[in-house]
Protein backbone atom coordinates (compact mmCIF):
# COMPACT_ATOMS: atom_id res chain seq x y z
CA UNK A 1 0.00 0.00 0.00
CA UNK A 2 2.77 2.62 1.00
CA UNK A 3 4.14 1.77 -2.42
CA UNK A 4 0.70 2.50 -4.13
CA UNK A 5 0.70 5.99 -2.43
CA UNK A 6 4.29 6.94 -3.35
CA UNK A 7 3.37 6.09 -6.83
CA UNK A 8 0.25 8.44 -6.59
CA UNK A 9 1.92 11.08 -4.84
CA UNK A 10 4.92 11.08 -8.29
CA UNK A 11 1.93 11.58 -10.37
CA UNK A 12 0.06 14.09 -8.31
CA UNK A 13 3.21 16.19 -8.51
CA UNK A 14 4.01 15.68 -11.86
CA UNK A 15 0.51 16.79 -12.94
CA UNK A 16 1.04 19.55 -10.89
CA UNK A 17 4.35 20.31 -12.85
CA UNK A 18 2.12 20.28 -16.01
CA UNK A 19 -0.56 22.44 -14.59
CA UNK A 20 1.95 25.20 -13.79
CA UNK A 21 3.32 25.31 -17.40
CA UNK A 22 0.56 25.54 -18.47
CA UNK A 23 -0.53 28.89 -16.64
CA UNK A 24 3.08 29.95 -17.68
CA UNK A 25 2.59 28.96 -21.21
CA UNK A 26 -1.05 30.90 -21.29
CA UNK A 27 0.28 34.25 -19.53
CA UNK A 28 3.18 34.22 -22.44
CA UNK A 29 0.82 33.64 -24.93
CA UNK A 30 -1.66 36.68 -23.74
CA UNK A 31 1.50 38.67 -23.56
CA UNK A 32 2.64 37.74 -27.31
CA UNK A 33 -1.37 38.84 -28.22
CA UNK A 34 -0.92 41.86 -26.94
CA UNK A 35 2.64 42.81 -27.96
CA UNK A 36 1.05 41.60 -31.67
CA UNK A 37 -1.45 43.89 -31.19
CA UNK A 38 0.27 46.85 -30.16
CA UNK A 39 3.00 46.50 -32.86
CA UNK A 40 0.07 46.01 -35.38
CA UNK A 41 -1.65 49.59 -34.14
CA UNK A 42 2.12 51.20 -34.58
CA UNK A 43 2.48 49.34 -38.33
CA UNK A 44 -0.63 51.00 -39.25
CA UNK A 45 -0.11 54.60 -38.03
CA UNK A 46 3.45 54.83 -39.00
CA UNK A 47 2.13 53.23 -42.71
CA UNK A 48 -0.74 56.16 -43.06
CA UNK A 49 2.50 58.63 -41.73
CA UNK A 50 4.21 57.45 -45.03
CA UNK A 51 1.39 58.15 -47.07
CA UNK A 52 1.42 61.87 -45.40
CA UNK A 53 5.09 62.83 -47.14
CA UNK A 54 4.52 60.96 -50.97
CA UNK A 55 5.51 63.67 -53.38
CA UNK A 56 1.90 63.70 -54.68
CA UNK A 57 -0.76 64.21 -52.29
CA UNK A 58 -4.25 64.54 -53.20
CA UNK A 59 -5.66 66.99 -52.06
CA UNK A 60 -9.62 67.89 -51.63
CA UNK A 61 -11.76 71.02 -51.37
CA UNK A 62 -12.60 71.52 -47.44
CA UNK A 63 -15.99 72.42 -48.39
CA UNK A 64 -17.48 70.25 -45.94
CA UNK A 65 -15.12 71.16 -43.55
CA UNK A 66 -15.90 73.50 -40.67
CA UNK A 67 -13.87 75.60 -37.65
CA UNK A 68 -14.66 76.20 -33.85
CA UNK A 69 -13.80 80.03 -33.48
CA UNK A 70 -12.09 79.25 -30.21
CA UNK A 71 -10.94 82.43 -27.72
CA UNK A 72 -7.79 82.82 -27.66
CA UNK A 73 -7.79 82.51 -23.88
CA UNK A 74 -8.32 79.03 -24.36
CA UNK A 75 -4.54 77.95 -24.63
CA UNK A 76 -3.76 76.88 -21.67
CA UNK A 77 -0.90 73.74 -21.73
CA UNK A 78 1.06 73.10 -18.76
CA UNK A 79 4.63 73.06 -17.95
CA UNK A 80 6.56 70.45 -20.10
CA UNK A 81 8.35 68.97 -16.73
CA UNK A 82 5.19 69.09 -14.34
CA UNK A 83 2.01 67.36 -16.60
CA UNK A 84 -1.20 65.75 -14.12
CA UNK A 85 -3.48 64.04 -17.23
CA UNK A 86 -6.30 65.71 -15.62
CA UNK A 87 -5.44 68.52 -15.65
CA UNK A 88 -3.86 69.33 -19.14
CA UNK A 89 -5.96 71.99 -21.38
CA UNK A 90 -9.10 71.96 -18.78
CA UNK A 91 -10.32 75.57 -19.93
CA UNK A 92 -9.26 74.89 -23.47
CA UNK A 93 -11.44 72.17 -23.52
CA UNK A 94 -13.86 73.73 -21.50
CA UNK A 95 -13.79 77.16 -24.03
CA UNK A 96 -14.18 74.89 -26.78
CA UNK A 97 -17.02 72.99 -26.25
CA UNK A 98 -18.66 76.59 -25.36
CA UNK A 99 -18.09 77.45 -28.56
CA UNK A 100 -18.35 74.68 -30.35
CA UNK A 101 -21.67 75.91 -31.78
CA UNK A 102 -19.96 79.01 -33.60
CA UNK A 103 -19.23 77.19 -36.88
CA UNK A 104 -18.09 78.70 -40.15
CA UNK A 105 -18.41 76.80 -43.60
CA UNK A 106 -15.29 76.62 -45.70
CA UNK A 107 -16.51 77.17 -49.40
CA UNK A 108 -12.49 77.79 -50.68
CA UNK A 109 -11.70 75.75 -53.91
CA UNK A 110 -9.14 72.99 -53.84
CA UNK A 111 -5.95 74.40 -54.01
CA UNK A 112 -2.38 74.31 -52.76
CA UNK A 113 -2.66 75.53 -49.35
CA UNK A 114 -6.07 75.71 -47.66
CA UNK A 115 -8.55 78.23 -46.78
CA UNK A 116 -7.45 78.41 -43.20
CA UNK A 117 -8.68 82.09 -43.05
CA UNK A 118 -11.66 81.41 -41.05
CA UNK A 119 -9.58 79.85 -38.11
CA UNK A 120 -8.65 82.28 -35.11
CA UNK A 121 -5.22 83.21 -33.85
CA UNK A 122 -4.56 83.42 -30.94
CA UNK A 123 -4.03 87.16 -29.29
CA UNK A 124 -2.11 86.47 -25.89
CA UNK A 125 1.17 84.56 -25.67
CA UNK A 126 1.51 80.99 -24.33
CA UNK A 127 2.92 80.74 -20.47
CA UNK A 128 6.80 80.53 -20.55
CA UNK A 129 7.54 77.28 -20.46
CA UNK A 130 5.16 76.00 -22.38
CA UNK A 131 6.35 73.28 -24.95
CA UNK A 132 6.05 75.32 -28.28
CA UNK A 133 4.53 74.16 -31.38
CA UNK A 134 6.06 74.71 -35.22
CA UNK A 135 6.52 78.55 -36.18
CA UNK A 136 3.97 78.00 -38.67
CA UNK A 137 1.48 77.09 -36.02
CA UNK A 138 2.54 79.11 -33.24
CA UNK A 139 -0.41 81.59 -33.94
CA UNK A 140 -2.75 78.89 -33.33
CA UNK A 141 -4.58 76.55 -30.46
CA UNK A 142 -3.34 73.15 -30.64
CA UNK A 143 -6.60 72.23 -31.22
CA UNK A 144 -7.11 74.50 -34.68
CA UNK A 145 -3.29 73.76 -35.56
CA UNK A 146 -4.66 69.96 -35.90
CA UNK A 147 -7.59 71.39 -37.91
CA UNK A 148 -5.03 73.39 -40.15
CA UNK A 149 -2.89 70.10 -40.69
CA UNK A 150 -6.17 68.03 -41.31
CA UNK A 151 -7.49 70.57 -43.75
CA UNK A 152 -4.27 70.25 -45.55
CA UNK A 153 -4.52 66.45 -46.66
CA UNK A 154 -8.23 66.02 -45.89
CA UNK A 155 -8.46 62.59 -47.54
CA UNK A 156 -5.20 60.94 -45.41
CA UNK A 157 -6.03 59.37 -42.36
CA UNK A 158 -3.40 60.79 -39.01
CA UNK A 159 -1.73 58.89 -36.20
CA UNK A 160 -1.27 60.35 -32.79
CA UNK A 161 2.39 60.30 -33.04
CA UNK A 162 2.84 61.73 -37.10
CA UNK A 163 0.66 64.48 -35.94
CA UNK A 164 3.07 65.93 -32.82
CA UNK A 165 5.77 65.23 -35.06
CA UNK A 166 3.99 67.42 -37.61
CA UNK A 167 3.05 70.12 -34.66
CA UNK A 168 6.15 70.28 -32.55
CA UNK A 169 9.23 68.75 -35.15
CA UNK A 170 10.88 65.55 -34.72
CA UNK A 171 13.74 66.92 -32.28
CA UNK A 172 11.61 66.58 -29.42
CA UNK A 173 12.85 64.49 -26.07
CA UNK A 174 11.47 61.63 -24.97
CA UNK A 175 9.98 63.53 -22.08
CA UNK A 176 8.76 66.54 -24.52
CA UNK A 177 7.54 63.96 -27.00
CA UNK A 178 5.53 62.72 -23.76
CA UNK A 179 4.32 65.75 -22.60
CA UNK A 180 3.06 66.77 -26.41
CA UNK A 181 1.58 63.63 -27.31
CA UNK A 182 -0.98 63.89 -23.60
CA UNK A 183 -1.61 67.29 -25.19
CA UNK A 184 -2.20 66.34 -28.49
CA UNK A 185 -4.07 63.15 -27.38
CA UNK A 186 -6.49 65.66 -25.47
CA UNK A 187 -7.30 67.73 -28.07
CA UNK A 188 -8.27 64.64 -30.95
CA UNK A 189 -10.78 63.44 -28.21
CA UNK A 190 -12.41 66.74 -27.74
CA UNK A 191 -12.33 67.28 -31.35
CA UNK A 192 -14.21 64.42 -31.76
CA UNK A 193 -16.95 64.62 -28.98
CA UNK A 194 -17.32 68.34 -31.53
CA UNK A 195 -17.12 66.97 -34.58
CA UNK A 196 -14.24 68.74 -36.33
CA UNK A 197 -12.58 64.77 -37.16
CA UNK A 198 -13.35 61.63 -36.93
CA UNK A 199 -11.68 58.75 -34.88
CA UNK A 200 -10.99 55.38 -37.72
CA UNK A 201 -12.20 52.06 -36.58
CA UNK A 202 -9.69 49.38 -35.57
CA UNK A 203 -6.93 51.44 -35.35
CA UNK A 204 -5.53 52.67 -32.26
CA UNK A 205 -4.79 56.51 -32.15
CA UNK A 206 -5.88 57.40 -35.82
CA UNK A 207 -7.97 60.25 -36.67
CA UNK A 208 -9.16 61.88 -40.59
CA UNK A 209 -11.09 64.99 -41.19
CA UNK A 210 -14.22 63.59 -42.75
CA UNK A 211 -16.78 60.85 -41.70
CA UNK A 212 -16.37 57.75 -43.80
CA UNK A 213 -19.26 55.21 -43.63
CA UNK A 214 -18.19 52.01 -41.88
CA UNK A 215 -14.37 53.17 -41.15
CA UNK A 216 -15.09 56.03 -38.62
CA UNK A 217 -17.06 56.68 -35.47
CA UNK A 218 -20.89 58.20 -36.49
CA UNK A 219 -20.59 61.69 -37.84
CA UNK A 220 -22.03 64.09 -35.33
CA UNK A 221 -25.17 66.60 -36.73
CA UNK A 222 -24.30 69.87 -37.00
Amino acid sequence: MSELSEILSLLEAERDRYVLEVVDLERRLSLVRKQITTLEALISGYALEEQMYQPQRRLSDSSSSTAVLLNSQDEIVNSQHEIEEDDIEEDEIEEDSQTASQLVDSTAPAEKEPDISDIPKLTIARKPGTLPLLEEFQDYSIQNAILILMRRRPELHFHVDAIVRDLYGDRLTSSQFKTAKTNVSKMLSTGVQMGLWYRVFRALGVYTLHYEKGVTTKSIGK
